[in-house]
């Protein structure tokens, strides 16, 4: 079955039917916590998130798109999309018209209507705290407030000061729709391993920021029409493997580009020698070459963005190291036989998934659900703001009373 069609069971169209809207119009807020895995709210102690699991929903996991990569994971969060129809297939990739892709902020990439300016152009107010794709305008069009540029340094207790400060706003001024990106636990995860006790201490401090905005939200008595909801872009495994096929081209004296870690695309400089490229990729241990079926099953053929062949690895391996400082750091933890944290691979790997958490106006309290999919959640949104769904939304909403 297309994965595009596929649909776990526990989304339903009627998923928001006969909810109360509550006082005043909906509110809603997203956070994204860039590398939760499905399984660290149960690593510690976290008062804020545990309120959310006690009188909210929480999801089996977050399935990604492929590859389970920050960029790619965000866009069809916010759009509803698969990648070949928002175009952002990696975090890094080769547009063969347009040029080089890398971390882009420039909106304009993105092939899709993402959700803040669907929610704009139906007449909701958006505020955007550096969400992928939110920091210029999309075809001409912005949100009411957005901050940016990204600033990784950034720390949440400042972003959570500007939502409550948001919400402060008078009525006709307030915005409805909040999307905020968070450290999470990705930069954390990498550097010390998916398993390690600092992972922990990381999620501690993002919800004791969590925590905060909660407790404003508490005081300002918002919580009837407000709905609170954490995604995340992916979820981390153990990696740290490498498989060189630039070399491996090179001594079969091919001439090609790569671009990509866990997933690639290889160019090839002579068309006439691809056959030969397939052979010699086939051939080396840990590396799939991916048919043309394999990438409409998962969204991901876009044949301008899409190498003339593409490589899958799996954990542990990749096809490309970190460079610079953080590689070398990186490497010199490898060679003492520590443990390093990635992502990138099939969604269908458990590892790779990441969390879906909903809390108060329209959610069942102690509500759990199954397995839920990045591009639903567009869906689900619009739902709750009772608005259409960005215009390329290939999502249904979830399920948000518990119901499979």
């Amino acid at each position: 079955m297309h994965l595009k069609y596929f649909l776990p069971v526990c989304l339903m169209c009627c998923a928001l039917a006969g909810v109360a809207v509550g006082a005043g119009a909906p509110i809603v807020i997203m956070l994204s916590w860039d590398g939760m895995r499905h399984d660290y709210p149960d690593r510690g102690s976290f008062p804020a998130l545990e309120r959310m699991m006690r009188d909210g929903l929480r999801a089996e996991r977050l399935v990604p798109v492929y590859p389970s990569n920050t960029f790619p994971g965000h866009v069809s969060i916010a759009t509803g999309t698969w990648p070949d129809t928002h175009g952002i297939v990696d975090n890094h990739f080769l547009d063969r018209d347009r040029g080089q892709y890398r971390y882009e902020s420039d909106a304009n990439w993105l092939l899709a209507e993402p959700l803040w300016i669907a929610a704009e152009r139906q007449g909701v107010p958006v505020a955007t705290y550096f969400w992928v794709g939110s920091e210029s305008d999309w075809r001409g069009q912005g949100t009411t407030y957005r901050m940016a540029p990204f600033d990784g340094e950034r720390p949440e207790s400042e972003k959570v000061d500007k939502i409550l400060s948001w919400l402060d706003l008078p009525e006709g001024e307030r915005p409805r729709l909040i999307m905020s990106y968070w450290a999470g636990a990705d930069s954390t995860a990498h550097r010390y391993g998916p398993e390690a006790r600092e992972v922990a201490e990381q999620i501690a401090d993002q919800d004791a920021q969590l925590e905060r905005l909660i407790t404003g939200i508490d005081k300002r008595d918002l919580w009837a029409r407000t709905t609170l909801i954490i995604v995340s872009d992916h979820g981390m495994t153990e990696t740290g493997g490498y498989i060189d096929v630039r070399a491996a081209l090179e001594d079969a004296g091919i001439d090609a580009r790569v671009v990509g870690s866990t997933l690639a695309h290889v160019f090839v400089e002579d068309l006439r020698r691809r056959e030969r490229v397939r052979d010699v990729l086939a051939g080396i241990d840990g590396v799939t070459v991916l048919d043309e079926a394999f990438l409409k099953r998962h969204g991901l053929a876009i044949p301008e963005r899409n190498g003339d062949i593409v490589i899958a690895a799996q954990p542990p391996d990749r096809f490309s190291r970190p460079g610079g400082a953080a590689g070398a750091y990186l490497r010199a933890r490898l060679a003492m036989g520590a443990s390093i944290g990635g992502h990138g691979y099939r969604p269908e790997l458990e590892d790779m998934g990441g969390i879906f958490l909903a809390y108060a106006r329209g959610v069942k309290r102690g509500a759990r659900i199954g397995a839920v999919r990045q591009v639903d959640v567009a869906a689900t949104v619009a739902k709750l703001l009772a608005i259409e769904p960005p215009l390329a939304s290939e999502g249904i909403p979830i399920t948000l009373n518990g119901e499979r």
